[in-house]
């Protein structure tokens, strides 16, 4: 077949249902409808376009004939190329070390005193910091957790001087705030990200190191508010 729109939105189908398939494990008898609603839970750009993915199912069925290779009608352009964004979004995504996070990172060790964290904070820009003790991840600080930190100290009339000499692993008590964090490998997508964010209110950072271990140091960092950047460029990929 001529490559006419119908020719790619079909070609844009078929690499859209069999990435699905492959990437979460969906068996073939599974329809194309019930398939998309699997991948839904798990995968937010095909949950922002479920109902569109399944009106492109029964689209498909219209204008294939039975026979499969003839096409009996013409999608017009714009929904071709929308399929065809969808099919590379889940095909060939976007990773976030590529795009969000390719960059440096500023991490501290754990005894770091709590004076120093604070002023390369300042100095550097960064809002939230990776605190390491012997080689492995231990909890991540931002400038709410100081601030509020210090706000207590202050309060209750302890002398500041003290927290901002003590490590801050223990100034900030670093294990309570575990669940604000996630660890992932090299190769985690835009999509992925989005995802973890969207699970947890809690979530403020994504940390990406070579295998997702937590004894790796990071190759990048995505925080709460790279989501409008990855939404951005999953709009326009």
């Amino acid at each position: 077949m001529a490559d006419t729109n119908a020719r790619r939105f079909i070609d844009a189908y078929n690499r859209l249902d069999q990435g699905m398939r492959e990437i979460y494990n969906i068996k073939p008898q599974v329809n194309f409808s019930d398939c998309v609603r699997k991948v839904s839970s798990v995968n937010s750009i095909i949950r922002k376009y479920e109902d569109d993915i399944i009106e492109y199912g029964r689209l498909r069925n219209a204008i294939v004939h039975k026979s499969g290779e003839e096409t009996i009608a013409e999608p017009n352009t714009a929904v071709v190329e929308k399929l065809e964004q969808i099919a590379r979004l889940i095909c060939t995504p976007p990773r976030v070390l590529d795009t969000v996070a390719n960059r440096s990172v500023y991490t501290v060790e754990a005894k770091t005193p709590l004076s120093e964290v604070l002023v390369n904070m300042f100095q550097t820009g960064y809002s939230v910091v990776p605190v390491y003790d012997q080689g492995a991840l231990v909890g991540v600080i931002n400038r709410k957790m100081i601030v509020e930190t210090i706000g207590a100290t202050i309060a209750a009339k302890i002398d500041l001087d003290n927290i901002m000499k003590a490590p801050v692993s223990e100034a900030l008590d670093l294990p309570s705030s575990s669940s604000s964090y996630e660890v992932v490998g090299s190769s985690v997508t835009i999509d992925n990200v989005l995802y973890l964010f969207q699970q947890s209110k809690r979530l403020s950072v994504v940390i990406v190191t070579k295998n997702g271990n937590y004894n790796e140091q990071p190759l990048g960092v995505v925080v709460t508010s790279d989501t409008i950047d990855m939404q951005t460029i999953i709009d326009n990929y």
